[in-house]
């Protein structure tokens, strides 16, 4: 029997799941699937693996899954495929999750840059690490998310939160562009 048979389905934001016309009209809230506990600053000299595996141990431990590995292995993989980093200096690792009903997400600040496996021209800064429901009716969030993540998290924004020193300063100037 599998974590997710034994509990229920969990999610730091329930409702981001819905696709009710009102939710989409108002766009999803990136901020509202942070947290201080979900927000990290990790230690230098970690590759992108080790900042993927941080931030899914984080993530998990807020949504109270056990079997952070699960997670873990299956954004690995889908590392694997094609890098998700961007020019700009954000990677976007992400993986759709059987068990979950809502997006669980986390974002890493990196103090100092490191390049991406995939691509050595390119410098992660940023990494907005998230699972997505594996559900056919999720799938447009999940695409949304992707689109929303990449818009928001451009150069200036990364600039201001590279230079943050706390989690609750990332959240605030995310939710300062958001509104």
């Amino acid at each position: 029997m599998g974590w997710f048979q034994k509990k229920p389905s969990r999610s730091l934001a329930p409702d981001a799941a819905k696709t009710s016309s009102s939710r989409a009209s108002k766009g999803l809230k990136i901020s509202s699937l942070l947290c201080d506990e979900t927000v990290l600053f990790p230690a230098e000299g970690q590759d992108k693996a080790a900042v993927i595996e941080a931030l899914a141990r984080a993530v998990c431990r807020r949504a109270a899954i056990a079997d952070w590995t699960v997670f873990l292995n299956k954004v690995l993989e889908r590392e694997q495929g094609i890098s998700t980093t961007l020019d700009t200096g954000l990677s976007l690792p992400h993986a759709r999750m059987d068990g979950i009903d809502g997006i669980l997400a986390g974002v890493a600040v990196l103090k100092t840059p490191i390049p991406d496996p995939k691509q050595s021209d390119l410098s992660i800064r940023v990494m907005f690490l998230f699972f997505s429901p594996n559900k056919q009716e999720a799938f447009s969030l999940h695409l949304q998310l992707l689109r929303g993540v990449s818009s928001l998290f451009q150069p200036a924004l990364i600039d201001q939160i590279t230079a943050a020193s706390t989690p609750s300063v990332v959240l605030e100037l995310v939710r300062k562009l958001e509104a």
